[in-house]
């Protein structure tokens, strides 16, 4: 497996983001925290109801600065046998979808989850992350018309806002164990429109742009992410070529949040 993507694609994400930085202001880029997977950014308990999809979901509408909009929340098994879903949450539309956005009305988002997903909430919190990366699009009138670019821009968004980790991590999920009946399982998930490689490529230049220490984001990340992060890190050149690149004036620092085990520390093995 290549850990990072080629260099026609490294140069591709690097146009978008640099166009979103544009778009939406470098300031966010270069200074929003790193949101991450501890008690610190998600200190509630998960229960696997509504209730707690609803808390992380807030949190997460909060640190992308949406925190004033209020939400609606469909919980169902919306999928129907082909795996598709409308944005409307009704059968036709994503493939496979695990949770959808559909827009914003009187100041109020709707969301939907599908119900399988409240088993897996590391991977459901990284999903989430993108709906509201589709929200925070849509706020900022950053939407493209071509359905499949929105979707990977979206990605790119989550980035941008400091959800990477969220959704690098979510990418492509492995888990085993024992179940409850003392048979062992394993099994894999992904999620989001870009590869693992792509997400962890545009963590690594968030990181590399900003001068932060990627020592201490890698250790959130899970481990194929984690190798493919620190390859782009060492890809990707000189810290002033990538700001010049990106278009950006200046890195500004943030001070690292305390790094505490928590319930999804916990479910990455952290």
């Amino acid at each position: 497996m290549d850990l990072v993507p080629d260099a026609d694609e490294r140069e591709l994400l690097l146009d978008h983001l640099a166009r979103l930085i544009v778009a939406a202001g470098a300031e966010t880029f270069s200074a929003a925290p790193y949101v991450e997977p501890t008690d610190r950014w998600f200190p509630d308990r998960w229960t696997g109801d509504a209730a707690a999809v609803e808390r992380v979901l807030r949190r997460v509408l909060r640190y992308a600065g949406l925190g004033d909009l209020e939400l609606t929340l469909d919980i169902d098994r919306f999928s129907n046998p082909a795996g598709k879903v409308g944005e409307d949450g009704h059968p036709g539309g994503h493939e496979g979808a695990a949770a959808w956005f559909a827009g914003i009305h009187g100041g109020v988002c709707s969301f939907g989850v599908d119900v399988g997903q409240l088993g897996d909430p590391a991977g459901l919190v990284g999903v989430l992350a993108h709906e509201v990366g589709h929200a925070y699009r849509h706020v900022h009138d950053l939407r493209d018309p071509d359905r499949d670019l929105e979707e990977r821009l979206t990605d790119l968004t989550t980035v941008y806002l400091g959800f990477g980790i969220l959704t690098a991590n979510a990418s492509q999920r492995f888990r085993s164990g024992i179940s409850g009946a003392g048979r062992s399982f394993y099994s894999r998930a992904q999620s989001g429109y870009l590869s693992p490689q792509a997400m962890c490529f545009l963590l690594a230049t968030s990181v590399t742009a900003r001068g932060e220490s990627p020592r201490a984001i890698a250790r959130h990340l899970s481990p194929n992410q984690k190798a493919c992060f620190q390859a782009a890190c060492a890809a990707l050149g000189p810290r002033d070529a990538l700001q010049a690149r990106l278009g950006l004036p200046c890195a500004s620092p943030w001070a690292a949040a305390p790094r505490d085990r928590s319930w999804l520390g916990r479910l990455f093995g952290r």
